[in-house]
């Protein structure tokens, strides 16, 4: 058969000689650090609990892609930056992807022995058959890994909520118009732990932030609990989780929460005067001013008993901006410096509660304190999803069905517990301990190198020039050492 080339233009000189470019450097790959992401599979042991979880109807007769395999190259796929399905039509060659999925990669596609992995039909057929069970089961995984990822069962962990829009362009199912988000879209539901993930759940836009969060925090609370008994969950989340029936479930099964709180007239009525106070200090001193207030306050239908409120009272250049946090959490650290106190109840001063001198309440912080260091540290959550969806293309749900959408949104979460895993086994204690998963991509898994294969042995020679050798270099390390 003929070989015939089309003839590529000239490029610019270099003095006296020629610059050319062509694709025939041989068995070379540009994410010769995927051999990391192996190693942090095999510490996790991920991608096997990952594909215990899914069924696999099909005949082993006439299977040619085992289903572990196609998990790896795609979750692998999207940790190196690939987001597409069809990206695996070229990816399917790559010597670095077939050695993460446990394959010896061949001189060519045409040697003897060469067997690619799975291709993008395959990858689209393996989406559309996973159903609700298979996503629950691997919701189940996400928290199984977190559990593990503990050497002691901790004192306190701090779960934080918090929805997102994924925006859509086309038909797919259970996508409606979001006029808070202005587009057509959908809600998912994100849950984490500090760094950690445990739920990613995609919803319609159709519905509120808090929507399933009582029987998602059910699930999660029991899950924890049978591996760790004693240990003190507490929720976090923004003012569409202040949900009566969700708080309500927390306050009978002894579980705490921090939520904002939507404003109302007679929670602003409530700190009127520090309101005053923030007002006079920005006019002498400027910029943003605040006061801070723990108060009783309990709505006349809905909510069926008091629950202590911090109101912050800040006063900026463009005038008031009241907030407020609600709160259960326990009385074993706090005192009431008062003696006496009277809740309002909308807008209406109840009957005095007599309380004497150093009797404890739930009144734990100083309102400032427990606003700033317990609340606010909620927006670090905000990182997380952005690693989700710019980093790991959580938003990429273009499937027509709602189930197949889920999938590809739990693919990205697994990915994410890779990479994450990265940075928590061989990056923590570093000054690299906080890199965004784009920039571990960047440093420690786009990497060109060139792949020899002899018969015992699978070298990977990466670039000399690698900007980030020895960081890579210490990282392998981290990684391969005994456990």
């Amino acid at each position: 058969m003929t070989d015939r080339k089309r003839k590529r233009p000239a490029l610019k000189r270099l003095r006296r000689q020629a610059v050319d470019a062509d694709f025939d450097g041989g068995t070379l790959t540009s994410d010769g650090g995927l051999v990391l992401l192996r190693e942090v599979d095999r510490r996790l042991d991920l991608i096997r609990r990952v594909d215990q979880a899914i069924p696999d109807p099909r005949d082993p007769i006439y299977t040619a892609h085992q289903q572990d395999e196609i998990l790896i190259s795609r979750i692998f796929g999207i940790a190196a930056g690939y987001q597409d399905a069809n990206d695996h039509d070229a990816l399917r060659h790559d010597p670095a992807f077939q050695v993460a999925a446990g394959r010896t990669p061949a001189e060519n596609d045409y040697s003897e022995g060469a067997y690619p992995l799975a291709s993008p039909s395959t990858h689209c057929r393996f989406e559309n058959r996973i159903d609700s069970k298979a996503i629950f089961k691997l919701h189940e995984v996400l928290v199984d890994t977190f559990l593990d990822s503990f050497d002691e069962p901790p004192e306190e962990i701090i779960l934080d909520y918090d929805a997102t829009d994924d925006t859509v362009h086309g038909n797919q199912e259970r996508r409606f118009f979001n006029g808070y988000y202005d587009s057509y879209c959908f809600l998912p539901l994100y849950v984490f732990c500090g760094d950690q993930i445990l739920v990613s759940y995609l919803r319609p836009s159709s519905v509120g932030a808090a929507h399933h969060a009582r029987p998602v925090t059910k699930l999660l609370v029991q899950k924890i609990r049978s591996r760790w008994p004693d240990v003190k969950i507490i929720l976090r989340g923004d003012g569409g989780y202040a949900d009566e029936p969700l708080m309500r479930w927390c306050d009978k099964n002894d579980v705490g929460y921090i939520f904002g709180l939507p404003k109302n007239k007679v929670l602003v009525r409530e700190i009127a005067c520090e309101m005053t106070r923030a007002r006079i200090q920005q006019s002498y001193l400027g910029g943003k001013r605040a006061c801070f207030k723990w108060f009783r306050y309990r709505t006349s239908r809905t909510w069926d008993r008091h629950r202590w409120v911090v109101g912050k009272a800040q006063y900026t250049g463009k005038g008031a901006n009241p907030r407020f946090v609600v709160t259960n959490l326990p009385s074993d650290a706090g005192i009431v410096d008062t003696t006496r106190h009277r809740p309002m109840v909308d807008g209406k001063r109840q009957p005095w509660e007599v309380k004497e001198a150093g009797t404890q309440c739930s009144v734990a912080w100083n309102p400032e304190d427990f606003y700033r260091t317990m609340y606010c540290m909620r927006g670090e959550m905000e990182n997380r999803i952005k690693e989700q969806q710019l980093c790991l293309f959580a938003d990429r749900t273009s499937c027509t069905r709602f189930m197949a959408n889920q999938f590809r949104l739990m693919l990205s979460s697994l990915a994410y517990v890779l990479v994450d895993g990265l940075r928590r086994l061989a990056l923590s204690g570093t000054e690299h301990s906080r890199l965004r998963v784009d920039s571990i991509r960047l440093r420690l898994l786009k990497i060109a190198a060139r792949v020899q294969v002899t018969s015992r042995r699978v070298v990977f020679h990466l670039c000399s020039h690698c900007p980030s050798a020895a960081l890579w270099d210490d990282v392998m390390l981290r990684l391969c050492r005994s456990d």
